[in-house]
């Protein structure tokens, strides 16, 4: 699939990158990425530097889309790393609330039930 100037700005805002940091990341200097996300852009730079773009930006965590971009799903074990983290939270929580008593009634509501 062909991407577009427009697809490439949209990736560019949605990973908070500025041209100089793409530019960096995909070896080409700033005026080549500043033509290439021009109106009709893609006519004014070689095919291959288009796709070492898209290359950079799916690895930032993009997906193109037909006419649009969206962030890419992460990886199983990315997933599993953050519900790892979760769970060490959780317990990390409930020690730290077995040291105190829990509260009473009297403690938490005043005579107008607050």
């Amino acid at each position: 699939m062909l991407i577009t100037p427009e697809q490439i700005r949209a990736a560019r805002a949605l990973l908070r990158l500025d041209q100089t940091t793409l530019a960096q990341d995909a070896g080409i200097s700033v005026i080549t990425l500043r033509r290439l996300e021009e109106h009709r852009g893609l006519s004014k730079v070689a095919p291959t530097t288009v796709e070492v773009v898209r290359r950079v930006l799916e690895k930032a965590g993009v997906e193109f889309i037909d006419q649009g971009v969206r962030r890419s799903p992460p990886a199983p074990a990315a997933m599993q790393a953050i519900r790892d983290d979760i769970d060490r939270i959780v317990a990390r929580s409930a020690a730290l609330m077995e040291r105190y008593p829990p509260l009473t009634d009297d403690e938490l509501y005043d005579e107008n039930g607050l």
